[in-house]
């Protein structure tokens, strides 16, 4: 008997582009799932996945497949995580004044009259019920006994008295603009003062802040 070799018909890969598709994915997927270090995913996703629709284009396409698929669920993790990062970061700024936890321009809300230490009361009453009555306003106050200053001509501060328990006296710090550093240089601890806020902040803890403050 003759023995009959036959050889198998092996045929080199040369889709290389495929090969880099499914490497490329391979990394933007592990890195994603990294804290601060996935935000190289964003730049290597869209590159897997570029390479991969190339790669299609010629045989064997299982590599690109896999980059594509790869490449895919790296973007997708990656846009979990933007979402997830936006979502905590409007969690964190959500407060009694600012129920969605969104920026706000109250530049040009409306006006409401109030007292440093009567929204202290207020808010120590109800919270909820002081954010949906003064939240989404500016607020003015007149006649505020100053009690401390704090900042420089920049970033000048002024703190009010807000409440106290008997034993400790709460303050509430408002932020004024530069423009009314040089008249806030001018007065006295104890002088009463008139001025407009608007946006309010709730502490963490006890008490409230106010900013985007300018002296009547």
């Amino acid at each position: 008997m003759t023995a009959i070799n036959q050889t198998a018909d092996v045929r080199p890969d040369h889709n290389s582009l495929g090969k880099a598709a499914f490497v490329v994915g391979l990394i933007a997927l592990a890195m994603s799932f990294i804290p601060f270090i996935g935000f190289v995913s964003w730049l290597l996703a869209p590159l897997a996945i570029l390479f991969g629709l190339i790669a299609l284009r010629r045989p064997p396409r299982s590599l690109a497949i896999a980059g594509l698929v790869t490449g895919g669920v790296a973007l997708l993790v990656c846009i979990m995580w933007v979402n997830a990062t936006k979502a905590g970061v409007e969690a964190w700024n959500k407060d009694t004044f600012h129920n969605t936890g969104k920026p706000t321009d109250n530049t040009e809300a409306p006006i409401m009259n109030t007292s440093v230490k009567g929204l202290w009361k207020e808010l120590d009453d109800n919270k909820v019920a002081a954010g949906q009555k003064y939240g989404g306003h500016r607020l003015a106050f007149s006649n505020e006994k100053i009690e401390d200053f704090g900042g420089d001509a920049a970033t000048p501060t002024i703190s009010f008295e807000g409440g106290g328990d008997g034993y400790l006296t709460y303050l509430v710090a408002a932020s004024f603009s530069a423009s009314d550093g040089k008249k806030i240089a001018s007065l006295k601890k104890g002088q009463k003062i008139s001025f407009v806020c608007t946006d309010t902040s709730e502490n963490i803890g006890d008490g409230y802040s106010l900013s985007g403050c300018s002296l009547k």
